[in-house]
């Protein structure tokens, strides 16, 4: 019987091992380099001089070409396992005793029996040796005698890894005496675990390992707050209103409104920038309103919702005046990231107005509050240089300044400004009140604090030393509700009628409450905005949060000796 030629055995084999395709690309590869006999004499033409990199690059194809092996032998994995149970099975007859059964035993070869027959059912092809092959066929293969030269050694789990024999025998004799002298080295005894014990056990370790700041983190604590201030709020400040945005406002209308010729388009802007806390790397988010859908929510993206974007991703290709970067679809809301060249602003877009809505109480705050607004362009700063910001938000982190404000009695609960405007008529986006009374301070009878330096960096350290300290196990960051000690449990009970009757109808989508750390979303109710948070990510971000209270406790003096540098 003679096998396929090797330009279309194994790429067409369904099944193969790594030693053929081995063979058989080198068989190819030898062909393809023999020069074909019948061909014409060609022409000699002189190549011209090549550069240094073209000689670099021969030498390293000729390393290449001394280190491939001339003759890749054929070896089946199933001819050492079969060689070895034959050495097995001679050596139990060739004992005077008689040959003994047992049902283990029994089983076992039952099942080697009926492993057989599936392989041979399979109609397994038949591979020749060279010299019985045709030419330019056929397989080197490894011979007999090379296999004796190949032998187990068995090692014991349960006795950390002790060798215990180089044959059955001697494995069997050690399972019989029920291993004799498991540790004789004195090794620590590390007991079984299954994969989720390790895991368990690995969470445990982490808890007890304090992470130190990094010291980008630390320099910028330990060092003059007033340069912080100096260098960020007055570009942060500009960037909330600057020309640039209206053109990108009309660039993208213009490249959009063609492909949705009888639905109104509008955009919005929202984000860190139109906040007053974004930097000149922040991007600028948008969203895009394609026939009135300002109105309308949706707990994950709908496939028409995707599809939209979808159809919107194709004028971005083809646009001369933006690049796309990437098109996020499987994200809860999934966006458009591109960039607008003739600005140089990068731009997120999505279909989604919760993100302009919550721009809009933000705005409202930092403008009451003005203390706000340096604590969040500190802490965004900070949570950078932690490199903490692919689990925890700049959005996130912003809530846990007003939370912790609004425990220090500067800032309303969001519930009641909502509760103020619920006599007008209230804006809804789904089920969610999205506008609320825009009352002066005064009128709410709250403090408006002077953000000096001295005030400032007492906020931030009192911030940093309460979010330290708190217990995420058990209670809730809920701006919504603003007050202290609001109980995982029981917070669901403490909502707006609107939030039970929507997961009345949606049980799937109810606040994701199950989490290492919650900071809930004080509009969109059913969202906790810290979900991706794991427990080694919110215990990094404890430490870090004592660490930086520690540090701002001192005075800023001599921060290379705080620093320990």
């Amino acid at each position: 019987m003679r096998i396929e030629p090797g330009d279309s055995f194994w790429t067409k084999k369904a099944m193969f091992s790594n030693a053929e395709r081995q063979y058989f690309e080198t068989v190819r590869r030898r062909k393809n380099s023999l020069p074909d006999s019948t061909a014409p004499p060609k022409e000699t033409v002189r190549a011209p001089n090549k550069a240094a990199p073209a000689k670099k690059a021969q030498k390293e194809k000729k390393t290449m070409a001394e280190m491939t092996p001339n003759k890749i032998l054929y070896l089946n994995p199933l001819t050492m396992e079969a060689n070895f149970f034959l050495q097995t099975l001679n050596s139990m007859n060739n004992m005077t005793m008689p040959p003994e059964m047992d049902p283990h035993l029994a089983n076992l070869l039952e099942r080697i029996m009926v492993g057989i027959e599936s392989y041979m059912d399979r109609n397994p092809k038949y591979v020749l040796p060279q010299e019985m092959a045709a030419p330019g066929e056929g397989v080197a293969f490894v011979q007999p005698q090379e296999l004796q030269t190949i032998k187990r050694t068995f090692s014991c789990s349960a006795c950390c890894n002790r060798i215990v024999g180089t044959n059955v025998a001697k494995a069997s004799a050690h399972l019989w005496e029920q291993h004799p002298n498991p540790n004789p080295n004195n090794q620590p005894v590390q007991p079984h675990q299954t994969k989720q014990e390790k895991k368990q056990a690995q969470v445990k370790a982490r808890q007890h390992i304090t992470v130190r700041l990094p010291k980008k983190a630390r320099a910028m604590i330990v060092g003059e707050i007033t340069n912080v201030f100096k260098d960020k709020y007055p570009i942060a400040d500009k960037l909330k209103v600057i020309p640039e945005y209206d053109v990108i406002e009309q660039d993208l209308s213009k490249l959009l409104s063609p492909g949705f010729p009888k639905q109104p388009l509008r955009v919005y802007k929202f984000g860190s920038r139109i906040t007053g806390i974004g930097n000149r790397s922040s991007d600028l988010d948008l969203f895009v309103d394609i026939g009135n859908t300002f109105h309308t929510f949706e707990h994950r993206a709908s496939n028409a919702t995707v599809a939209k974007l979808r159809a919107m991703k194709k004028f971005f290709c083809v646009s001369g005046d933006w690049r796309l970067i990437n098109f996020i679809e499987q994200a809860r809301v999934p966006i458009i990231k591109t960039c607008h060249l003739p600005t140089g602003i990068e731009c997120d877009i999505c279909l989604n107005s919760m993100g302009f809505c919550n721009t809009n109480l933000l705005k409202y705050i930092f403008e009451s509050q003005p203390l706000t607004q340096y604590m969040c362009i500190y802490v965004k700063n900070w949570l950078e240089r932690c490199k903490l910001t692919e689990q925890i938000s700049t959005y996130s982190i912003t809530l846990m300044v007003i939370y912790f404000l609004q425990l220090q009695a500067l800032l309303p609960p969001i519930a009641m400004l909502q509760i103020e405007d619920a006599a007008n008529q209230a804006v809804l986006v789904g089920p969610w009140v999205v506008n609320f009374a825009q009352k002066s301070f005064s009128e709410l009878r709250l403090q408006q604090l002077q953000a000096t330096v001295p005030v400032i960096k007492s906020f931030l350290r009192n911030f940093f030393a309460y979010f330290a300290k708190f217990d995420y196990e058990h209670f809730v960051v809920c701006p919504y509700i603003g007050q202290a000690n609001v109980e995982i449990p029981k917070v669901e009970r403490m909502l707006h009628a609107r939030y039970s009757a929507y997961v009345a109808e949606n049980p799937e989508c109810s606040i994701q409450l199950k989490k290492p750390m919650v900071v809930q979303d004080p509009i969109q109710l059913n969202h906790n905005v810290t979900k991706a948070v794991t427990k080694y990510g919110l215990q990094t971000f404890v430490d870090y949060c004592q660490q930086t209270a520690e540090l701002l406790e001192e005075p800023s003096t001599n921060w290379r000796q705080r620093c320990g540098y």
